[in-house]
């Protein structure tokens, strides 16, 4: 134990160099739309999409969800390993245009409009805003206690590029504020105890009110192929996360939505990553988060107590002929242990592969390992899959995914996760998803062989 974590503290920041290697062709778009798409003159550094007209959004689309190789379209934030929720991933994936199955003038016109301005500020002073509402409502099978749970959350986002404009070595801060709020009698967030599960059905949507977020500096430095991240975060934005965990337009449970099997601080905090992207290849990425984070206090206060956690993540993201982006890694982790809220050390390792399948579907795979003694887990995982157009429309979304999770101690039962979601796309702005999911044996509630839960999900952004 003392041996690991000494390694993982001298890995953190320290990364060794690779030779660079000559960057491949940046992937190619699905074929429906490849003959329409224009050429971005938006550089891959910039956290921002490519800028379209509104006729053109409405000709085609682009996929979400990117997984890009390093330098390439949609590598925006530190790495290409980062988890859709970093905040200029988010922002990315808000510009990216969608066609939608209504097309409603009188509402859409005038957030056309706002969108057009905000673009013009962005042109003139590096500055991009954005803004998303997203609603949840969840109903859970028959039982004790309170069954389902209704929340909504406000995001304010915000990258100012001060530094480096239009070129790969910028300078961009990132400000974020949250307003999450109860809708109903409880929020979804708290189902999973009322259920008895290892894993919470959602994440995310309770009703903890205003908070900021983020407040950090990405700087990318040689031609962006050394990156750093200092001031306020998640260091799970960044290292351990898959391309479909966002619980704003994917998965919901747990399982799936976060890294269940990784003992992560329990919020924003003080933090630090560094990332070196040599070429399209290969990355490595360390980071360090105040171990007594939470995203309503600012913890500065604890930072001299020096309990923290650490992770090193190495990846590759080849690109397959006839098959498309793949990204492929592995996370070593360690918390210490933090005596102000007498818990123990943890430590573990999580594996991790995403795969582009063709134009339409991707599959991903992980598997996580800890001693368990934070997170309650020793070994999870999880495979699945995610498919665009199944019905029809090509920027429709459906995801299917498996997940098994051991916890610790004889007796423990191993708790089972099927999730299924379609989303919708019913204007460029707004997309409306239903869910379910199936929990076989919750673990903590050994009266109950199996559980349902169903969900409805509304999202607006620009």
């Amino acid at each position: 134990m003392k041996r690991l974590h000494l390694v993982s503290r001298l890995c953190v920041l320290p990364l060794s160099l690779a030779a660079a290697a000559q960057q491949s062709t940046p992937e190619t778009p699905p074929a429906e739309t490849a003959a329409t798409q224009p050429e971005s003159t938006t550089s891959a550094t910039d956290v921002t999409a490519p800028k379209l007209d509104t006729d053109q959004q409405f000709k085609f689309g682009i996929p979400d969800i990117s997984l890009p190789g390093g330098g390439g379209k949609g590598d925006v934030g530190l790495s290409p390993g980062d988890t859709p929720t970093a905040v200029p991933d988010e922002l990315y994936d808000i510009e990216i245009p969608r066609r939608g199955l209504f097309h409603l003038p009188l509402i859409e016109e005038p957030v056309d409009q706002l969108t057009a301005a905000l673009r013009r500020l962005q042109d003139k002073t590096g500055l991009r805003l954005s803004f998303a509402y997203t609603m949840l409502f969840q109903q859970a099978s028959g039982g004790p206690g309170q069954r389902s749970g209704g929340a909504g959350d406000i995001d304010f986002m915000s990258a100012w590029t001060l530094l480096g404009r239009d070129t790969a070595n910028t300078g961009t801060l990132i400000l974020t504020g949250e307003y999450r709020f109860q809708i109903g009698e409880q929020p979804p967030a708290f189902l999973g105890r009322e259920l008895g599960t290892l894993t919470n059905v959602t994440s995310a949507f309770n009703d903890r009110g205003w908070v900021v977020r983020d407040a950090y500096w990405l700087q990318r430095l040689f031609d962006g192929k050394l990156r750093f991240i200092i001031g306020r975060g998640d260091i799970s934005d960044f290292i351990g996360g898959m391309r479909m965990q966002n619980v704003n337009n994917s998965f919901l449970n747990r399982a799936f939505s976060g890294n269940a099997a990784v003992a992560y601080p329990a919020g924003h905090g003080p933090a630090a990553g560094l990332s070196f992207v040599p070429n399209d290849l290969f990355y490595v990425t360390g980071g360090i988060q105040n171990g007594y984070s939470t995203s309503t206090t600012m913890g500065l206060n604890t930072l001299g107590d020096g309990d923290f956690f650490y992770g090193i993540e190495a990846g590759i993201t080849p690109n397959f002929e006839g098959l498309g982006r793949g990204r492929y890694r592995v996370m070593y982790w360690y918390m210490d242990n933090r005596p102000l809220l007498a818990l123990p050390s943890d430590q573990g390792i999580s594996i991790i592969a995403d795969q582009d399948i063709g134009d339409r579907w991707m599959a991903f795979a992980r598997y996580g390992h800890s001693d368990a003694t934070l997170t309650n887990i020793q070994n999870m995982g999880q495979i699945g899959v995610g498919v665009r157009g199944l019905l029809g429309s090509p920027d429709d979304f459906t995801g299917l995914g498996a997940s098994y999770a051991d916890p610790p101690g004889p007796g423990a039962r191993a708790e089972k996760v099927v999730e299924v979601f379609h989303r919708w796309q019913l204007t460029m702005r707004t997309q409306f998803t239903i869910g379910a999911q199936l929990i076989v044996d919750p673990s903590n509630a050994p009266n109950d062989d199996a559980l349902g839960v169903f969900s409805a999900r509304f999202r607006f952004d620009f």
